[in-house]
């Protein structure tokens, strides 16, 4: 609890942001060490700032007024049931240890189970194709069947359909931010995301709570949504596309990878090149080959869904 109130004081700092925080900890440091610190300590945070047309701030009022800020944000959290996990927390995702640098924290919204649980990762172009549309509905009708945990990225298009079949199937869906858990992005999405918390699905990000979108953003919340999958099935994509991002991070990963094609589409519109999926993928016609696509899902997936459960901003500190 010491540490996340730190956390949130700290990011209260102007000046201070996503890096800074992550400087803290790369450098051995708590939060709630530089919190003690005096002005003359040489850590890199902003010691002091200007008043317009005044005299400077000291380090001491920064740090009071930071406090109170930050206090604040954690019971607008805590009403929200959004949770702060560190890494070195036991409730912190284990496959995200896969990754080359596993996010120092992540705030969660909703459930905690399913960061847990096998889960299969559906994402695809934001301008899906009638084409795309059906092949993320024919995989939405697999989930039935299947029982497992989803992950997306609640961006329009294939994602929001992915986390809306997961909804009809009654399987729980993680969706993956790529801004702040306090951003409404993108716009409108929040009917969605009451929906998924709703039906025992969660809300994860690891940027902080108001922080809006960049694309820098986005291809980082894509090698979340890679590790957080046991296995990935790009629905509808394209070499230099978001979606084919997320299918990089998963092939670094050695993650199994699903991708389909309809019976009339050019041999030449779904291709597995080195690094780019070839290495761990497959390609499936469907519904031709329903019965191989269906064995592979299965047998990365392995086993079946745990019972979800709630958490609090302020537990396991």
């Amino acid at each position: 609890m010491e540490e996340a109130r730190a956390f949130l004081a700290l990011a209260a700092v102007r000046g201070v942001g996503h890096k800074t925080l992550i400087d803290v900890l790369e450098a051995g440091y708590r939060f709630r060490d530089i919190l003690e610190m005096s002005p003359s300590e040489a850590f890199p945070l902003p010691r002091h700032h200007p008043k317009p047309n005044g005299p400077p701030v000291s380090w001491s009022e920064i740090r009071d007024r930071a406090q109170v800020e930050g206090g604040r944000m954690g019971e607008l959290l805590a009403r929200l049931g959004v949770a702060l996990i560190f890494r070195d927390d036991p409730r912190f995702p284990i496959s995200l240890f896969d990754l080359e640098q596993p996010p120092h924290w992540l705030f969660v919204q909703g459930a905690l189970d399913p960061l847990r649980a096998p889960s299969v990762a559906i994402v695809g172009t934001r301008k899906p194709t009638q084409d795309g549309l059906f092949l993320a509905r024919y995989v939405g009708a697999c989930l039935t069947d299947w029982r497992v945990v989803t992950v997306s990225g609640l961006a329009v298009g294939i994602d929001q359909l992915a986390h809306e079949s997961s909804i009809v199937a009654n399987v729980p869906t993680i969706a993956v931010l790529g801004t702040g858990m306090l951003d409404n992005y993108p716009k409108g999405s929040h009917i969605l995301r009451d929906r998924i918390l709703s039906s025992g699905g969660t809300i994860v990000s690891e940027y902080l709570p108001r922080a809006s979108y960049s694309a820098q953003n986005f291809v980082q919340r894509n090698r979340l949504q890679a590790a957080l999958g046991r296995m990935l099935i790009p629905v509808e994509w394209a070499r230099r596309s978001g979606t084919a991002h997320t299918v990089r991070f998963a092939a670094d990963m050695k993650r199994p990878i699903a991708c389909l094609r309809l019976p009339e589409w050019p041999t030449d519109r779904v291709v597995l090149e080195p690094g780019l999926g070839r290495e761990t993928g497959e390609i499936f016609t469907v519904p031709r080959e329903q019965h191989a696509f269906d064995k592979f899902v299965r047998a990365a997936i392995q086993d079946p869904v745990l019972p979800s459960g709630q958490l609090s901003f302020f537990d396991g500190d």
